[in-house]
């Protein structure tokens, strides 16, 4: 179990005590109940460091935070325009009706308004804005990321795309009111090393490019909604050839474009394994925005994103035959025909030594 700054007393090894101001859990509690605290910040991490000192700066009177971006009101300034979010799809690699949902998340919590746009193909009930282009061919390697780079292309590119925008994955939601201030905030993670798949390689990849060019290396690729202006993603693409270098895009922008970012949690929250709708409202209680991987996709997220957005988004339509719901989509799997064992040269050859060794 790993060490939190926000723990206070540890009794007995198995059971200790919150300190954090905003935690709603009081008393002693198991150490388990740290396992999915979005407030838990790890000892010796430089921005748990700093985050603690501006707890005790700001509980002291030293520090105080700076007001918000209308002034001394204590609101926040919402963007009069429309903002425009924007989803690179592929229909058939969705897991499930993710979409659906991202899509109601926005229209019932993002303070302003919003246009939605679809970068691929339609999926049968959303009768909204989409701009069709075919996922990339087989024969590119790589092709799950070269698919996404030449979507972002298109996203870069395109006419139908504004200026500037927020880009989207299918399996992330807003749970909470969100303004356009605090999407436009930039928030990462310290970058840890990994080569446990594809991705992270890239990632390392990326980072090392980053590093040859003299530029920090925030880990920006953390499932959250990023926003981004056009002119400058055009830019980046022509910078480092990301139409033959397959890098993460959003890594390269936040570095390249973005001031220092602050870190993801409490406001961000990412599910990875299954759970029962209570946990999942507990685990969600701080933050604002949720991203949950495939192995996560269980009835336990269909309840709670079904009693959290019961409204239907402005594309959707009714489908016949089609009850909205969450649904598992497994790939299908290519029996392989094998040819009976005393088909086999090698099984003939044996026995026919076995043979004449009798």
């Amino acid at each position: 179990m790993t060490d939190c700054i926000h723990r206070r007393q540890v009794v007995m090894k198995t059971h200790m005590m919150c300190g954090h101001a905003e935690s709603k859990a009081r008393g002693v509690l198991p150490l388990s109940f740290c396992e999915t605290c979005q407030l838990r910040r790890p000892k010796g991490d430089f921005f748990a460091q700093t985050e603690r000192l501006l707890i005790q700066k700001q509980t002291s009177g030293e520090y105080k935070p700076q007001p918000k971006s209308c002034g001394g009101c204590g609101t926040v300034k919402k963007r009069s325009d429309v903002l425009q979010f924007v989803y690179p799809y592929w229909h058939g690699g969705a897991a499930g009706d993710e979409l659906r949902w991202s899509i109601r998340s926005i229209e019932q919590h993002y303070q302003g308004k919003a246009k939605i746009t679809l970068v691929g193909d339609r999926p049968p009930w959303f009768q909204g804005h989409v701009i069709n282009q075919r996922r990339i061919g087989k024969r590119h390697t790589n092709r799950a990321f070269r698919d996404m780079l030449a979507k972002m292309w298109t996203i870069a590119t395109h006419p139908e795309i504004d200026s500037e925008f927020v880009w989207m994955m299918d399996d992330i939601y807003f749970v909470k009111p969100v303004t356009f201030d605090v999407l436009a905030t930039p928030r990462a993670e310290p970058y840890r090393p990994s080569s446990k798949n594809s991705w992270q390689n890239r990632k390392a990849n990326t980072m090392r490019v980053l590093t040859q060019a003299g530029l920090t290396t925030h880990d920006y690729a953390t499932h959250l909604p990023h926003f981004a202006e056009k002119a400058k993603l055009k830019e980046l693409y022509e910078r480092f050839d990301l139409g033959k270098n397959t890098l993460l895009w959003e890594v390269l922008y936040g570095n390249v474009y973005r001031t220092k970012p602050q870190r993801t949690r409490p406001f961000f929250c990412r599910i990875q394994k299954r759970m029962d709708i209570d946990t999942i409202k507990r685990v969600t209680e701080h933050a604002s925005v949720l991203n949950h991987t495939d192995p996560a996709w269980c009835e336990g997220m269909r309840a709670y994103l079904a009693e959290l957005l019961p409204t239907p988004a402005s594309g959707e339509v009714e489908v016949s035959g089609h009850v909205p719901q969450f649904r598992r989509v497994r790939k299908n799997v290519k029996t392989v025909k094998r040819r009976p064992l005393h088909t086999h040269k090698a099984y003939i050859e044996a026995q026919r030594a076995k043979e004449n060794v009798e």
